[in-house]
């Protein structure tokens, strides 16, 4: 199986750099250009399933990158952003700034810690698990996952036996396409490519 993974496009929140998950927002021009660019790059491959979020963000990013109007997405949940709760729609400094004892367990304690009405990160990383191990049992040769860079992030830490700490290791830009491979009961990840 060859699993390929595509971030959505940009956004003004992304230009912004806010932190959002649960906020519902459309690309920008920059974000649908970036989509047809990556379109070009997956045009020849025939995908057995195509996943989205239930954010259109990602939704969007797959109708102009397949551009073949007759996609049949698959919506799926666990594939949405981690949740932010109160966080949604501030940057870092707003964050520290309007909720500091909230923001040190923040940083003491990234993984356990969930912002009021969010969810922690371990809460995030079990259901991204649960997501792609349900693919795993498909045998399909081809799929698509367009979804949001944190998830992409987490699935390679899955990929690298369940090293949460290694999600600060990995980059993950708008429109950036990885694949990763599941061979002889093997995962790993074959390739990663920056739309230009």
């Amino acid at each position: 199986m060859q699993l390929y993974l595509l971030r959505h496009g940009e956004t003004e929140e992304n230009k912004s750099r806010f932190y959002y998950g649960k906020l519902d927002v459309s690309l920008n021009e920059v974000g649908i250009d970036q989509s047809k660019r990556a379109g070009e790059l997956l045009k020849e491959i025939k995908f057995n399933s195509i996943y989205i979020s239930e954010r259109k963000r990602t939704r969007e990013t797959a109708e102009f990158a397949l551009n073949n109007g007759d996609l049949n997405l698959i919506t799926d949940k666990r594939i949405n952003e981690i949740d932010f709760g109160k966080f949604e729609g501030k940057n870092y400094e707003q964050i520290q700034k309007e909720f500091p004892s909230e923001y040190e367990m923040w940083n003491e304690n990234w993984k356990e810690f969930a912002p009021p009405g969010g969810e922690s990160y371990r809460q995030f990383y079990s259901r991204i698990k649960e997501f792609l191990e349900d693919i795993l049992h498909k045998e399909q040769e081809n799929v698509l996952v367009v979804t949001h860079g944190g998830v992409i992030r987490t699935i390679y830490c899955c990929v690298l036996e369940g090293n949460l700490d290694l999600y600060w290791k990995f980059s993950s830009k708008n429109c950036d396409i990885s694949i990763i491979k599941y061979e002889y009961g093997n995962l790993f990840i074959d390739s990663i490519s920056h739309v230009k």
